[in-house]
């Protein structure tokens, strides 16, 4: 069985479109938890209707206000205790084969390194506006992303992974509630970042490079796809604060994932993670040094360049 985890705020004009793509899917071995985050709009009345219509595969949590898609994902992850567990957004439109795509690449992985790994499955998405129109197919060509870049020091300097394309197993799951460190919760820059780091530090990571889902554009979106082609990436790229308080984010970040993993990831991942965490204290000669030699560089041209020279 697979939990679809999904958080909710404010959802009242793409929830049910949402909805009615993963009761489309191809698979149906899952079970829908809602998690509405305090909505104030029509939100919770949608969803209650259709599950009038689903009472067995739909599951609603009302809640108060948890500040953050992060905080309230963190709060479906306590909810899943199923075998596997997906993310996903209340504004975006799933394909058809999403959910067996990842399932089939997670048991290949689950075959090969065992279930009690750690694992996570992520894919690529398609760009789509508000109509749900396609503006590109590839997130990660868009983004100007590295489909390759799974290792434990490429995420550190930058995610590649979104959320409401990942896959956990169980095994993933249960590091995450036994190692997530509720008093240094404001270092977690995102869920799927965090998840991200635990599955490269301790397990695998896989990726299915198709995409499986329209990632709906619509003004409002928490994060979103960024052209980083565009003069306006190029130039917040090049603008030293913006840069330099990212770059430190991911240093305490860092930091906050060793604390967390100390006693349980092995001690290449806990050098590796220790390596970046002492980057702001070198000088510039050795920082960039050090983001070369060990790899812990961003992924695209614009981006890397921008860590190089306010690192």
């Amino acid at each position: 069985m697979i939990d679809i985890l999904m958080a909710v705020f404010n959802g009242e004009k793409y929830v049910k479109k949402q909805i009615e793509s993963i009761l489309a899917q191809d698979c149906s071995d899952w079970h829908l938890i809602i998690r509405d985050d305090g909505s104030t709009d029509k939100s919770v009345q949608i969803i209650c209707d259709i599950m009038k219509q689903h009472p067995d595969k739909i599951t609603l949590v009302c809640a108060e206000n948890s500040g953050s898609a992060k905080a309230n994902f963190f709060e479906l992850i306590k909810l899943s205790e199923s075998e596997y567990a997906m993310f996903c957004d209340h504004d975006d439109f799933w394909l058809e084969n999403k959910i067996s795509l990842t399932l089939k690449r997670m048991k290949q992985m689950e075959k090969k390194l065992g279930a009690q790994m750690p694992l996570l499955v992520h894919t690529d998405l398609s760009v789509a506006d508000k109509k749900l129109n396609k503006t590109a197919q590839s997130f990660f060509e868009f983004q100007g992303l590295d489909k390759r870049a799974r290792s434990l020091s490429r995420l550190l300097a930058q995610n590649n992974i979104t959320g409401c394309t990942v896959m956990i197993n169980k095994a993933l799951r249960q590091l995450c509630v036994d190692t997530f460190p509720t008093e240094l919760e404001s270092g977690i820059l995102m869920h799927d970042w965090w998840l991200g780091l635990l599955a490269s530090s301790c397990g695998k990571v896989g990726f299915v490079d198709k995409p499986t889902m329209l990632y709906r554009q619509h003004g409002n979106n928490e994060l979103g796809a960024v052209n980083t082609k565009s003069p306006k990436y190029i130039i917040k790229c090049l603008k030293q604060r913006k840069t330099s308080g990212r770059l430190n984010a991911t240093y305490i970040q860092a930091a906050t994932l060793y604390t967390a993993l100390k006693d349980t990831a092995d001690s290449d991942a806990l050098d590796t993670i220790k390596k970046f965490v002492t980057i702001p204290a070198q000088n510039k000669f050795a920082k960039i040094h050090t983001i070369i030699k060990y790899d812990y560089k961003k992924q695209n041209f614009v981006s890397l360049l921008g860590q190089l020279i306010f690192c």
